[in-house]
């Protein structure tokens, strides 16, 4: 059962949990008796209705670190594991001991427009779209009272661009050096990007076996950030064709 106590001006509410053989509280101070009982009471109900209430006490941080390890580690590419990997530090630095019991909107909507002041608008859109799979996830597990994940916006502002499209006079000055110059193997690789449009991975991953008479057949790219080679879309055997001139 749920009890409530009087601490100075505050009332603590304790509700004690029991799984697998351990004994353990959940409590939480209010301001006042109401606010205490009708926590405690939610409290109960949530025990009654199976809910992994004990699971609430953990850190946001650790929940989302095993959540990428245990379940989204084999539910996509490598490389996108990755990027929730470098999220984890993010989240670690925003959320810190912030427990599950303690998430709601606006404790999360605060913390992504923290981080939304020194990054990009988009950094903080990508950010935010794995917290929020992991705060569903959360839910669905009981770990969390609300899925409150939808309410949470992104904002910030997103910087100029920093990469500008050559323009027709400069691609023309660049494809004249590059194809004046071809003994340095970069510019090939240049050559072949303003030919093709071919990524920089696609291009890396370039082999002898890919090359025929009019054309170069893309069939993998190389990531710095993994060992994953399967090319970044659903097309495969992608054939990019050369005129002859550049062939011979």
């Amino acid at each position: 059962m749920a009890s409530i106590v009087k601490r100075g001006k505050s009332y603590r509410a304790q509700v004690s949990l029991y799984k697998h053989g351990q004994h353990k509280k959940l409590s939480k101070t209010f301001a006042t008796k109401k606010e205490a009982t009708l926590w405690a009471l939610e409290m109960e109900l949530a025990k009654g209705e199976g809910k992994e209430l004990a699971q609430r006490t953990t850190t946001f941080a650790d929940f989302f670190e095993n959540w990428i390890y245990l379940v989204k580690v084999n539910d996509v590419k490598e490389t996108t594991f990755q990027n929730y990997v470098r999220t984890l530090g993010v989240i670690r630095n925003l959320f810190q001991d912030i427990q599950l019991k303690d998430l709601n909107d606006i404790v999360v909507q605060k913390k992504i427009d923290e981080y939304a002041k020194t990054h990009s608008r988009k950094t903080t859109h990508e950010v935010l779209l794995k917290i929020k799979t992991a705060l569903r996830d959360a839910f669905a597990r009981g770990y969390i009272a609300n899925d409150f994940a939808r309410l949470v916006k992104t904002r910030g502002e997103n910087p100029p661009k920093r990469n500008k499209a050559l323009s027709i006079t400069d691609f023309k000055k660049l494809r004249k050096h590059v194809l004046q110059h071809p003994e340095d193997e970069f510019n090939l690789l240049l050559l072949l990007a303003l030919e093709t449009g071919m990524r920089r991975g696609e291009l890396l991953a370039i082999r002898p076996e890919s090359l025929y008479e009019y054309g170069i057949e893309v069939r993998h790219l190389i990531s710095p950030t993994s060992d994953d080679t399967s090319l970044k879309t659903q097309m495969q055997n992608v054939m990019f064709l050369l005129t002859k001139k550049y062939m011979s």
